[in-house]
């Protein structure tokens, strides 16, 4: 690890462009390299190595396949993949934009519910029946991820820009008239990235803690101030097939947490020294 170390401090090539990126890596997470976080106590060592990871062009998400936690560049980008959204068109006008479309869609028993997410520029929560003839505006939370739980459907929305990290977990139910949206539990910063432990609590991921929520609206912090906060935001989360590990995808890095230390410890991770940004942009 020293020598890893040593390596990334040291190395002065240019940040990779995406297409100069290796073509063929190891998807496995579980077979990838730690990077070591320079301590805190080399203030200056610390620094760089947030400043390289913060101009990285390398994004990763994670997703669990069968007993395998995989993880692929990406854009960083959160978003429903077309697959899954309607073949109508849930273009809308938002703050200084006239025509947007959601970044998180999830299909429900009367229709669609449409998170538009633009962040600091605004955002809105929309239902849209089946055919998209009918419509009507929620609320205007700042949806980052749908997830159904229990045959309950929640979200994590938030905002997390200059100087602001608020969010929380809602619940979306349907009154018997329409839809609302309601605040479940205050988060201690935009909720990023959502998953579920196998006890049935929730797993989010924030723009600086990994915290989990429990269907009784009780919250654990788990790692209490990330260093991602301070080059990244997180935008996808797995468990292992043995519901020990927790994987966040982020910029550069994978974030690996191991649910049974209990030290608030974690490791960053990456396939090859390949994939490293050796030196951040020039200002």
């Amino acid at each position: 690890m020293k020598h890893l170390a040593i390596y990334i401090l040291a190395a002065t090539g240019m940040c990779l462009a995406a297409d100069e990126l290796p073509k063929v890596y190891e998807h496995d997470v579980t077979k990838w390299k730690e990077v070591p976080l320079p301590s805190r106590l080399s203030y200056e060592e610390r620094s760089a190595f947030m400043q390289r990871a913060n101009f990285s062009q390398v994004e990763w998400t994670v997703e669990r396949q069968e007993k395998t936690v995989r993880a692929v560049l990406s854009s960083g980008n959160n978003e429903t993949p077309e697959t899954d959204r309607p073949s109508f068109s849930m273009e809308i006008p938002l703050g200084s934009d006239p025509s947007i479309v959601p970044t998180q869609v999830l299909k429900v028993n009367d229709g669609w519910l449409a998170g538009y997410n633009q962040g600091e520029f605004g955002a809105a929560l929309w239902w849209y029946a089946t055919d998209g003839k009918q419509r009507y505006k929620i609320s205007d939370h700042q949806v980052n991820q749908f997830i159904v739980h229990k045959e309950r459907i929640f979200a994590v929305e938030g905002l997390a820009h200059m100087g602001t990290d608020e969010g929380s977990l809602i619940e979306i139910r349907h009154n018997g008239n329409q839809w609302a949206a309601a605040t479940f539990v205050d988060l201690p910063g935009c909720g990023q990235t959502i998953t579920v432990l196998n006890d049935d609590r929730f797993c989010i991921a924030t723009m600086g803690m990994l915290l989990t929520v429990s269907l009784d609206k009780k919250m654990e912090i788990l790692i209490p101030q990330g260093a991602w906060m301070y080059f990244c935001l997180p935008h996808s989360i797995a468990l292992d097939a043995n519901s020990e590990i927790i994987y966040i995808g982020m910029r550069q890095f994978v974030v690996r947490y191991n649910l049974k230390a209990n030290n608030h410890s974690y490791q960053f991770l990456i396939p090859s020294l390949d994939f490293l940004n050796k030196k951040a942009a020039p200002f």
